[in-house]
Formats: C-alpha cells, structure tokens, sequence
C-alpha cells in the first residue's frame, strides 16, 4: 500500500468528513515517518528539527503530531510500540554522566513518556526538569525498570556492566554500550526493526 492508499483507507474509514482536523494532521504525519516526502525516503529515521525544517513547521509541532500518530495510527499494541521505540531510542540516545546518574536524551515522546511511566510503576526516582527531551535516572534504577520490561536474561550482561561501571565512570558515556545494549535485548525478546539493527 502506497501514501495515497494508506491515507484514504484510514480518512474514509468513518465516513467522509468524520475525521478531525487534528487526526488529519497526525494521519499525514504517520504516513509521512512511513513514506517519507518526495524523494526524502522515510522520515521515521530523521530527528524532530530535520523534519520541522523539511516541512516548514515548528519543532514542537512535529513533536506532538508524532506523538499523536504513535497513539492513533501505529501498527500493532501500543506497549509493544512503546517497547520497540524504547529500544530504538535507547540505541541512539545521548548519553552523559551525571555523578551516580545517567542523563538520557531521548526525542522520540511515546518511548520517553512510556520509559517515565515505568520508572514511576517501579517506583524508581527520576528528573527531567529543564528540558523535556532528557530523563535523569540511576544506572541501577534504570537497570531494575529494563528488566522489568523485557526480563532478567535480557538485561543480564547490562547488569553486569552496570557494576563495572560505578568503579568505572566513562563506561556511561559510550554510546556503542548503549547501540550494543539495545541491540541484544531486541535479539533476545525477538523484537523487530529497532533502530535499523535488526531486518
């Protein structure tokens, strides 16, 4: 099924003129990370500001229409979404020592949204006051909610780097640790497409 397919399947799907504005808006923007524009190819892979400038239109209109077409138009579950788009976060994030903290950047709102709602369900303590991108949590905490998550066996290796790291600091600031990660956790709860990793 092609852009045009897609969108008159879902704008019809009710009935003509049944869909909101703003359903509209976060509709095209689904088919948009799914299709790309032009010959852009597909924008799912591109950060919020590369979209905003390719499409004219403010960041963090980009932001919340993705984040409304995560809820309204993704394939399948939204927790299993929310897994994927974690993991897919997780292996490309920035990620900085913050003394016994580790400071995530993540711009992808369902998967830091969903990771904030795990952190308060497993009652671990976080910040994210300054900037709405990042997520300031312990590297034990964020530890304990991954294997919450996804399970023990897949976090095992984490949680052994984990301790490495509090006698070695600059481990945290490796982010092919955290691609790597990512990586095997998709590997082992057989989750596809995170980040590209995995066909």
């Amino acid at each position: 099924m092609e852009f045009k397919e897609e969108f008159l399947d879902s704008y019809l799907h009710l009935g003509l003129g049944s869909m909101s504005k703003s359903d509209v808006d976060a509709l095209v923007m689904h088919l948009l990370d799914k299709y790309g524009v032009g010959k852009s190819g597909a924008l799912a892979t591109r950060s919020n500001q590369e979209v905003s400038q390719l499409l004219k239109t403010p960041t963090s209109k980009v932001k919340n229409l993705r984040y409304a077409a995560a809820l309204k138009f993704s394939d399948g579950k939204i927790e299993e979404q929310a897994q994927a788009r974690l993991l897919m976060a997780l292996s490309k994030a920035t990620f900085e020592d913050d003394g016994d903290k580790i400071c995530l950047i993540l711009e992808d709102s369902l998967a830091k949204n969903w990771l904030q709602g795990q952190l308060k369900k497993s009652r671990q303590v976080f910040d994210h006051s300054f900037n709405t991108e990042i997520i300031k949590v312990s590297a034990s905490g964020l530890c304990n909610v991954l294997k919450c998550i996804f399970g023990k066996k897949a976090v095992a290796g984490f949680e052994a780097d984990i301790k490495k790291q509090e006698m070695d600091k600059s481990l945290v600031k490796q982010a092919s640790f955290f691609k790597k990660l990512a990586l095997d956790i998709a590997v082992a709860c057989g989750i596809q497409g995170v980040g590209g990793l995995i066909g």
